[in-house]
């Protein structure tokens, strides 16, 4: 499972640290409409990888293959 530290560390990745928003108050982070999209989309893709491991790591990954395969198309 991705940890809080995790997600802090992709957010680094994505958005700038520190500022200003528009209406003059502060926060941690900020960056573009676009960046937040981005970072959303890797959380997602992340835990899809994460899905993935864990049907694949069952004793009989065979009964999870359909699932695997159509989120591995969702990935591509």
């Amino acid at each position: 499972m991705i940890t809080d530290e995790q997600i802090l560390e992709l957010a680094e990745e994505f958005l700038e640290e520190g500022g200003t928003r528009d209406d003059g108050s502060c926060c941690e982070y900020y960056g573009t409409m676009k960046d937040f999209i981005d970072f959303a989309q890797q959380i997602r893709r992340d835990t899809l990888y994460e899905v993935i491991h864990i049907l694949s790591s069952v004793p009989n990954p065979e009964a999870n293959r359909t699932a695997i395969n159509r989120i591995t198309m969702e990935l591509d």
